[in-house]
């Protein structure tokens, strides 16, 4: 189990899960952190100019990570944002002499499923702005993961030099949103915490009974074994968490379609190839077989998917008729975010807000 005070998640677990899960890839010498640092040189200032925002203090350096590294990263920031929740856990009384083995299952039950989703996660993501969403402030970290990197590229079929300078490109646009937003970490680690909390209560003592018998003690080989034959059901639901989910993705689809927005904006300019590029990735993107799409389903990671699309619609039509200055205005304080009802409808934005 953790250690400290809160001690109901057991995070140890959920890092074996993760590493169980994810696998190693080819390995982080698969990209050469001296060709990705050239790849990214430029991309700041480039977003920079094109947004008219102003990114505020040190910016991070491109770092070079294998999926351990991230998940380890990934962690870190699930750690943070979930203290308060495991907190109230922690304190809360569970009835009866099984009251510690309850607790026991629905810590083991909360790692496997942040162990599961980051596992699945560190072999898909290829950058990221890594920066505390929650709890004391530290230094931000620009984060690219080289197995995954090597392996797209060789996917999609394209060069070394102009992919990695697509997938730099969209992490300087997270750069710069989040080093020009003050607010956003602050908005998007509140919801997270509020997420993980209603995930960790939204549990009933029936399911955390059934939990203790299959979860206890947990082999996160046999975990990562049924998540791979579709057959690991996430414990965690409710009506709350839904309505968090639906929130957190309306933002992050502002977050995600924004920098969609640069990259084409910017890119197209910059090498002849992107548009080639471009229509390849949105070609993988539905491109996934029937496990691949169930378990994007239980982990949002389907959400991910419509955020690109969505988000990118949004803010290509509040450019095509407003501008970038307009656009904007999303960054001006959380009350301008597009609602649910509006990320489809930019009539609707722009009427309130604009």
């Amino acid at each position: 189990m953790s250690e400290g005070a809160a001690g109901v998640v057991d995070w140890s677990l959920a890092d074996r899960v993760a590493r169980a899960v994810a696998g190693n890839g080819t390995g982080k010498r698969s990209v050469r952190r001296a060709d990705l640092r050239r790849a990214a040189r430029g991309s700041v200032p480039l977003v920079r100019d094109y947004t008219g925002l102003t990114p505020r203090g040190r910016l991070p350096t491109p770092e070079v990570v294998d999926r351990r590294e991230w998940i380890a990263a990934n962690m870190e920031t699930l750690r943070a944002i979930a203290t308060l929740a495991e907190r109230e856990l922690a304190e809360a009384s569970l009835p009866g002499p099984l009251g510690r083995g309850l607790r026991g299952a629905l810590g083991a039950a909360a790692a496997v499923e942040v162990g599961v989703a980051s596992g699945i996660l560190a072999q898909r993501v290829l950058g990221q702005y890594d920066v505390a969403l929650f709890g004391p402030s530290r230094p931000p970290r620009l984060l690219f993961v080289a197995p995954n990197l090597a392996e797209a590229q060789t996917r999609l079929g394209a060069e070394r030099e102009p992919f990695l300078r697509w997938i730099a490109l969209h992490e300087a646009t997270h750069v710069v949103q989040f080093s020009s937003v003050p607010w956003l970490r602050d908005h998007i680690g509140g919801l997270g915490e509020r997420l993980l909390q209603s995930a960790l209560r939204g549990i009933g003592l029936r399911d955390l009974a059934r939990l203790a018998g299959r979860m206890l003690p947990p082999d996160p080989r046999a975990i990562a074994r049924a998540v791979r034959d579709g057959s690991w059901l996430t414990p965690f639901a409710g009506q709350e968490r839904v309505r968090l989910m639906r929130r957190l993705q309306t933002t992050m689809s502002v977050v995600e379609g924004y920098s969609e927005h640069v990259m084409d904006a910017v890119g197209a300019d910059l090498d002849p190839a992107y548009m080639e590029l471009r229509a390849a990735v949105e070609e993988r993107r539905g491109d996934r077989g029937p496990l691949e799409a169930l378990l994007a389903r239980l982990l949002g990671m389907e959400m991910k998917m419509r955020q690109y699309r969505q988000g990118k619609a949004f803010c290509d039509e509040v450019v095509r008729r407003r501008g970038i200055e307009t656009l904007n205005l999303v960054w001006s304080e959380p009350a301008a975010l597009p609602r649910s009802s509006e990320i489809e409808r930019p009539g609707r934005w722009l009427s309130r807000v604009a």
